[in-house]
């Protein structure tokens, strides 16, 4: 996954505003930044943050997201991890020119072996990032774990709308899957998804399909031929193009009626 997502990452500076969610194109969205802060605000807004908060982001890219909930959400004390070191790079120094960098703190880390103690956060995020983790089940345990009694977790992540019904889209399934470097033991229907959660300890779960407000969005923002032209120029020719048939193959597969999008809330129980 290092290498997944690390490919360019050096170069990537302010592109989209340093954000690489899919966002939340809603009405009156009309860019990608406007998306891309919409669904951190949505999941800052499900996870209930204040001043008061200790959150740990859990894959936090390049940091941009958590300098944008220290800005509206009260200045919590914000830990995030990832496992790619030029967006913790960049995260840092975007939390340095921010002036935030004693609150908002960043070290390497995986979320299937997150580096803190039990209960030592009050929230937990993680924004697109479990569908990679090997397994999203132990990173359950893991949020669970680093969490206090009434703690809330808030995800976005990728689910199956359904199971594939034949060869060929179990074929496409397959392609897709190995594209995105997703193992295959975090292939999970929406509802399975809600009775892991529940099945790793916690409670009050609610799962909310969202695709159609995150996937052809981000997909139609991708093509756009500057964006191209920008991404082949951070990552390389090869790199920026096969990203494309990636982007490529995730909406054919939601388009298919196989893929959704979903924001998650769940607590630890008292």
């Amino acid at each position: 996954m290092e290498r997944f997502y690390g490919q360019g990452a050096a170069h990537f500076g302010e592109f989209h505003g340093g954000y690489l969610n899919f966002g939340l194109w809603e009405e009156g969205v009309g860019s990608y930044l406007q998306a891309a802060e919409n669904l951190v605000h949505r999941l800052g807004t499900l996870l209930g943050l204040t001043g008061s908060s200790r959150l740990l982001d859990v894959a936090c890219g390049m940091g941009t997201q958590d300098v944008y909930l220290f800005d509206h959400f009260g200045q919590p004390e914000i830990d995030a991890i990832d496992i790619t070191w030029d967006h913790l790079r960049h995260a840092e120094d975007r939390a340095r020119r921010r002036g935030c960098g004693q609150r908002v703190r960043f070290r390497h880390g995986s979320a299937v072996a997150i580096p803190f103690a039990d209960g030592a956060f009050t929230h937990l995020l993680s924004i697109e990032g479990p569908v990679h983790f090997g397994t999203r089940e132990r990173f359950f345990h893991e949020a669970l774990r680093v969490l206090e009694p009434g703690g809330v977790l808030a995800l976005s992540d990728y689910t199956l709308k359904r199971p594939p019904r034949n060869p060929i889209e179990r074929l496409i399934l397959a392609g897709t899957r190995s594209l995105w470097r997703i193992p295959k033991e975090n292939l999970w229907t929406t509802d399975e998804y809600r009775r892991r959660l529940s099945a790793a300890g916690f409670a009050d779960v609610d799962v909310q399909e969202v695709g159609a407000f995150t996937i052809p969005g981000y997909f139609f923002e991708q093509r756009r031929p500057e964006v191209r032209r920008e991404l082949a120029r951070i990552r390389g020719f090869v790199a920026g193009r096969l990203g494309h048939v990636i982007d490529l193959v995730a909406c054919g597969v939601y388009r298919m009626g196989l893929a959704e999008y979903v924001l998650v809330r769940a607590r630890k129980p008292r």
